[in-house]
């Protein structure tokens, strides 16, 4: 019985060693056919191939080349040469039955029935392997091919040491167009002489694909080289994922759902398997891919598609080279950043849209694992993708509270976390992924090393801090964000009014509690979001209380510029406010709508086009509103001008009265800095009485009157608050008599 090849070096050299006696055969024909050639002088030496040294490169005595395994003993004949080729052939089938009966793999064998290569296809790929391995086959081409310059295996070349015919060269050309295995796969190039372009096929050389050379180079027959492609270095990462399921923080049925997928048996038939993973960025999704390839015991391929080249061509070459890699080595792919590329016209799509048939047409070519991340959770693919079924398409939602408490738990380390209390406080109130709570984690940890070198405790403000980071930058193009200034003590407004306030933080702060734990969730379709009407004339303190709130959740506040909004061109108006919720989703941001009565106004009859258009806008916006599950404000001058439908969705309505006396009093004092120097003689107590202003009218006067102190070089006394009165009374258009901004003395 042959003994099984022991390597695949082993079996490599048995080919190349069959390969000498092709290339015995050629050289005997070509010396049959051909006068002897003149053996030049020295001054030759390097132009041409002596036979002299062809003789002794197949002889096996040329410098640094061993003796062929089979030699040729006999009187060369057209018939000898062919009893020997056949020999060594069926030697080399003997030894390959054996060695996979011993459990040997061997590389060539296994590109092979991956690729479907036929017996000529091997060769081919053999003759262009050899001058990679022995340079003595350079030789060889350049004697056979009477050049010393053409070095590789020509085409021409090739179809003489393969095939005995005519008829067989002409059938044989086949394996050398594009869609055969050979060049479909990229196991071979065929280029040509700069100085010949556009020469026929003949005159074409092949060149096998560097990384194929190196994978059957290696000693073992282990799928995985655990080498990447180096063209793929730059573009790729790979892995070898231990992640279990156990370890994910993901809900039941996702959990159960990916442990199928895992164990899903191989179909009869290679076909692709496409599993799309459709999910909020950090819900877990390449987490997910590591713990499925670890429970397949495969590698992951890791591509990032925004670093791949951008021009068509290059771009649909290198992802099938991906590909290929993934299906040569037994890896899965995961393909970070195809969201980009998934929805047809999307906004944030660099890419000319024929990158994305380039990339799904290299998808369905191979029968490899692919992950498909998307991160757009309300748009679907294009429908060829979803119609195929080869692909699973499994859905990550947004961490619930108890989730994300688990996961602020598991990053925090216990012994410089701030209290449960905290914890529990920065859960419930920012709905970030675990991949965003991880890196607020890190954020928080780097905030209290610069505000405390040396110390190991992270403060709430730290914690909070963090988390809004996270969820900061995708409303900043689309509004202008408020920093709060002012805190419960600095509002001065009914108790009727202020209560209402706290309760709308309470609501907010125990939402995780009533919605989650207490299951009113799913008792909720819509509306679980927060919506309050902040209504009364201007100056009243509207923002402020908007302020106000956002401080004590310690949640963004963004102010809403309707004027980038609202437009006149049809379907306008809902594309912005689609782009503002949708990023206000992932924001956990506070959206504050100021003098909303222009959006949020009544509907009206429609008369014409506009106001039917007007009126879907006003439709839409409700709908958007009922979606959000975030703190809404909107303030108008006059609750009465607002839609009665949108009336009805709100949780909150809060009238800001004009302030009474007392009120006025109250503002008064607190609206001037404890740092500024005031003069004995102010008369809080009489500026309330005698003027009726808002909070915000008084905010003005306080600073019109500061100015003129700076001016005057003095403190700032009664004067010059009274000056100040008089000016803002003027800007609003309000009579008064002179007397009135004039101090009366104490004994009036």
């Amino acid at each position: 019985m042959d003994s099984s090849f022991v390597t695949c070096r082993e079996h490599l050299h048995a080919e190349l060693a069959r390969l000498d006696l092709l290339i015995q055969q050629e050289v005997w024909r070509w010396r049959q056919m051909n006068s002897p050639s003149p053996q030049g002088g020295e001054e030759f030496r390097g132009l041409y191939v002596s036979e002299a040294e062809v003789d002794a490169i197949l002889d096996g005595v040329y410098p640094g080349n061993a003796r062929p395994t089979h030699p040729l003993d006999v009187e060369p004949t057209e018939s000898a040469f062919q009893q020997a080729i056949e020999r060594a052939s069926a030697e080399i089938a003997r030894r390959k039955a054996a060695s996979t009966q011993a459990g040997v793999a061997l590389r060539l064998e296994r590109l092979r029935a991956l690729f479907a290569l036929t017996p000529f296809d091997v060769d081919i790929l053999l003759i262009g392997l050899a001058s990679e391995i022995e340079l003595k086959y350079e030789r060889l081409y350049a004697y056979l091919q009477d050049d010393v310059t053409r070095k590789r295996a020509g085409v021409a070349m090739i179809l003489n040491l393969l095939c005995a015919t005519v008829d067989e060269r002409l059938s044989a050309r086949r394996h050398f167009l594009p869609d055969a295995p050979l060049l479909r796969h990229q196991l071979i190039a065929l280029f040509y002489d700069p100085s010949q372009p556009h020469p026929p096929l003949l005159a074409q050389y092949v060149k096998p694909d560097p990384y194929v050379v190196e994978y059957l180079l290696q000693e073992d027959g282990l799928p995985d080289p655990g080498v990447l492609d180096a063209r793929l270095r730059d573009l790729c990462t790979k892995s070898h994922p231990t992640t279990r399921f156990e370890t994910l923080l993901l809900p039941s049925d996702v959990k159960r759902q990916l442990a199928c997928l895992a164990a899903e048996e191989p179909r009869t038939a290679p076909t692709p398997f496409l599993i799309l993973l459709q999910g909020d960025k950090g819900t877990g999704k390449h987490a997910s891919a590591q713990a499925i390839c670890a429970a397949r015991g495969q590698p992951l391929l890791t591509v990032h598609l925004a670093r791949l080249p951008t021009q068509s061509g290059s771009f649909g070459s290198t992802v099938r080279l991906i590909a290929r890699e993934a299906y040569l080595t037994g890896a899965a792919l995961y393909w970070q950043g195809y969201g980009v590329l998934a929805f047809p016209g999307h906004d944030d799509d660099p890419r000319p849209h024929g990158d994305r048939e380039l990339l799904h047409a290299a998808l369905f070519e191979y029968p490899v694992v692919s992950f498909l991340p998307v991160e757009d959770v309300d748009r679907q693919p294009d429908r060829a993708l979803l119609r195929s079924p080869c692909l699973v398409r499994v859905t990550y939602p947004r961490p619930s509270y108890p989730q994300r408490r688990a996961l602020w738990a598991r990053y925090l380390d216990g012994n410089t976390a701030p209290s449960d209390a905290d914890v529990a406080a920065v859960a419930g109130r920012f709905r970030l992924t675990g991949g965003q709570i991880r890196d607020a984690v890190l954020d928080a940890r780097h905030r209290a090393a610069q505000r405390s070198p040396g110390e190991q405790g992270i403060s709430p403000d730290d914690l909070f801090a963090a988390a809004r980071a996270r969820t900061s930058g995708q409303l900043i193009d689309l509004a202008k964000k408020i920093e709060p200034r002012h805190a419960w003590e600095d509002l001065v407004l009914p108790a009727d009014q202020l209560t209402q306030l706290h309760e709308m933080c309470d609501q907010m702060r125990y939402r995780p509690l009533v919605l989650g734990e207490w299951g009113f969730d799913r008792k909720l379709s819509l509306g679980k979001g927060l919506n309050a009407l902040f209504a009364g004339p201007s100056g009243t303190g509207k923002t402020m209380a908007a302020e106000v709130i956002a401080d004590d959740l310690g949640l963004d506040l963004y102010k809403i510029d309707l004027s980038t909004v609202v437009s006149k061109y049809v379907g306008e108006t809902e594309k912005n406010l689609e782009r503002i919720f949708s990023a206000a989703r992932n924001s956990n941001a506070i959206l504050f709508f100021d003098e909303a009565d222009a959006l949020f106004g009544k509907r009206s009859e429609v008369r014409d086009a506009h106001d039917r258009y007007a009126n879907v806008e006003i439709s839409y916006l409700l709908q958007k509103m009922e979606e959000y599950d975030g703190l809404v404000v909107l303030t108008s001058n006059l609750s009465k001008n607002m839609d009665e439908a949108f009336m009805r969705r709100m949780h909150f309505t809060v009238e800001f009265p004009y302030p009474e006396e007392d009120a006025r009093r109250r503002i008064w004092e607190i609206v001037l800095p404890d740092e500024a120097p005031l003069a004995p003689d102010i008369d809080f107590g009489l500026l309330a009485e005698r003027y009726r202003l808002t909070g915000g009218n008084i905010r003005n006067v306080a600073l019109t009157a500061a100015f003129l102190a700076a001016r005057d070089s003095e403190v700032i006394g009664m004067d010059h608050l009274l000056w100040a009165t008089r000016r803002e009374f003027q800007k609003m258009g309000r009579l008064a008599a002179e007397r009135e901004f004039v101090m009366e003395s104490s004994d009036d």
